[in-house]
């Protein structure tokens, strides 16, 4: 009898784990599941070349260094991104497909992170000459809580 108690207590322990969103080791709360969405917006976005859906879900902060504190030239903003860095997604990109994998969620007040592992592969054309390039890599994506949505700030 005692031993079918210890059993019934470490079944019901292990029923009472954290329930996580699917496909992910994401804990499923509303505040990650509206967070997820984003990251899900922003690869549809870029599968699909969008740049007006991108401008939605970026803020109008969003600074971006590639990673590099110490070197300014590769340094952009809002402003750059709108001017500079979609019309290339929009006008040299011909075919993309990506693949975002979230890690793992931070969320502290208005601020939050999605850690992510992505694999990229896309068709492009530079020069009259067209191409494929791959890529993999981790990243994190940065947000910002603006006009009562998740914004990406940083991270593109």
């Amino acid at each position: 009898m005692r031993l079918l108690a210890v059993a019934a207590v470490a079944v019901a322990m292990l029923g009472c784990g954290p329930a996580y969103i699917e496909g992910t080791t994401v804990p499923d709360t509303s505040e990650n599941r509206d967070l997820l969405q984003v990251v899900e917006q922003y690869r549809v976005a870029v599968e699909q070349r969008d740049a007006g859906a991108l401008v939605e879900i970026v803020a109008r902060g969003y600074f971006e260094n590639a990673s590099t504190t110490a070197e300014a030239k590769d340094d952009y903003g809002y402003e750059q991104l709108l001017r500079k860095v979609l019309p290339v997604l929009q006008d040299n990109v011909k075919k993309v497909l990506f693949k975002i994998t979230v890690e793992k969620v931070s969320i502290k007040g208005s601020q939050a992170s999605a850690f992510v592992e992505y694999e990229l592969t896309f068709q492009y054309v530079e020069g009259g000459l067209e191409g494929w390039a791959t890529g993999k890599d981790k990243n994190r994506l940065d947000f910002v809580m603006e006009d009562g949505r998740w914004k990406i700030i940083a991270g593109l």
